[in-house]
Formats: C-alpha cells, sequence, structure tokens
C-alpha cells in the first residue's frame, strides 16, 4: 500500500496542480530536499512546488524502482525538467518516502546534483525561501 501511494502521488505530479497533491501529504508532512532544504507542513510543500510549477514548462516525477517495507518507501527516482527558456534536465534521486494512514508523513530526496547547472541550483534555492 505505501509504494503504491508514491507512485499515484509521483504520476499526479505531471497534471502540475497542486490541488491534486494534497490527498497524498499529511498536514504536517516534512520534507527535505538537497538544495531546497527543510519544508515542513503541507502549505509549505505545495507552495514550493507551486512555484516549481511556474518556473517548468515540464515537471515530472518518475518513480524507476521502489522497495517498501511497512510504512518506509525507498525509491530510485527521475525528475525531468524542462525549462522556459529550454533544456531539459534529468536528475536522478533516492527518495525515501515514510507513509502512515494513507498519506505521505515524511519525504527526504538525495538527488546527484552533479549534472544539474549552478544557475538551476540557485533557482531552486530562492523557489524553497519563497514562502506565502
Amino acid at each position: 500500500m505505501p509504494g503504491s501511494v508514491v507512485q499515484a502521488f509521483a504520476k499526479e505530479i505531471a497534471f502540475r496542480d497542486v490541488r491534486r497533491l494534497e490527498t497524498y501529504l499529511a498536514e504536517h508532512v516534512a520534507a527535505r530536499f538537497d538544495i531546497a532544504g527543510d519544508l515542513i507542513g503541507r502549505t509549505a510543500l505545495l507552495g514550493f512546488w507551486r512555484r516549481l510549477f511556474q518556473t517548468y514548462s515540464l515537471f515530472e516525477l518518475h518513480i524507476l524502482k521502489c522497495v517498501a517495507e511497512d510504512d518506509l518507501v525507498i525509491a530510485e527516482s527521475a525528475y525531468l525538467l524542462a525549462a522556459r527558456r529550454g533544456g531539459l534536465l534529468d536528475v536522478r534521486a533516492i527518495s525515501v518516502f515514510e507513509v502512515e494512514q494513507g498519506v505521505i508523513t515524511h519525504w527526504r530526496d538525495h538527488a546527484d546534483l552533479a549534472e544539474v547547472p549552478l544557475s538551476e541550483k540557485d533557482r531552486w534555492r530562492r523557489l524553497s525561501a519563497d514562502r506565502w
């Protein structure tokens, strides 16, 4: 069950509508991303995703492989992003999710950022620092 929650969540990201992501996230979800840092709470996380969707013309999360045990899901994932001015980024990550009662409560992403241009890393820092 937890693995299917994570898979469904990842598929919803391609629709670029944060309202579709809401039901997969606990109210007090805690997320940690290598560049963006800590985002605590559904509102903060969805705000970050909204800003990402507005910034990139393509934003997808693909779960390539995953292993689930109890409430823990470890996934090999690939983010595909296209900047509005062109250029496709393929960022690979190991994602660790904790799922309780059918919603994601914790999410940690450990991305391979070696191929990501510094300008994109700076953009992600800015987008994560903006709060509504």
